[in-house]
């Protein structure tokens, strides 16, 4: 089972949405965001992203215009480090697929469309941002 993001509209139909993939993917993700926020590789504690469940939640317009600061600085980071080969070996297959190798951490994370995931989660906050709608998951 997979994790996937959305914005609906005031009608209820989609608007936006990304399938993050697996929520173990997400968990790894999560973690090493965690792990920035102890080594001081960040400055944001990055609580929007890690202190909410990845499962049947939602981040409201105000939570959306944190997570973007924190997915931005994030993302600012991710590409200052090597990628790491344990996360690179639970994508292999969309990244052989795409041809692509992953230069930096930030590229060792992407979507079931192999696009990098935190481009497409930031893309979700200013979505949901722009629109004043929620992001909901499950």
């Amino acid at each position: 089972m997979g994790l996937y993001l959305w914005v609906f509209d005031d009608c209820g139909e989609e608007i936006a949405g990304v399938e993050v993939w697996r929520y173990q993917y997400f968990g790894d993700f999560r973690d090493l965001a965690a792990g920035f926020v102890r080594k001081r590789k960040v400055a944001s504690s990055m609580t929007t992203l890690l202190n909410h469940p990845d499962c049947n939640g939602i981040w409201s317009v105000k939570d959306c215009k944190k997570l973007l600061s924190e997915l931005e600085e994030l993302g600012a980071a991710f590409r200052k480090e090597p990628p790491l080969q344990r996360i690179i070996d639970w994508r292999q297959d969309v990244f052989r697929l795409y041809g692509i190798t992953p230069q930096n951490l930030f590229e060792c994370f992407v979507d079931s469309d192999c696009e990098f995931l935190i481009d497409r989660l930031t893309a979700l906050c200013r979505l949901a941002i722009q629109e004043n709608r929620p992001i909901e998951f499950q």
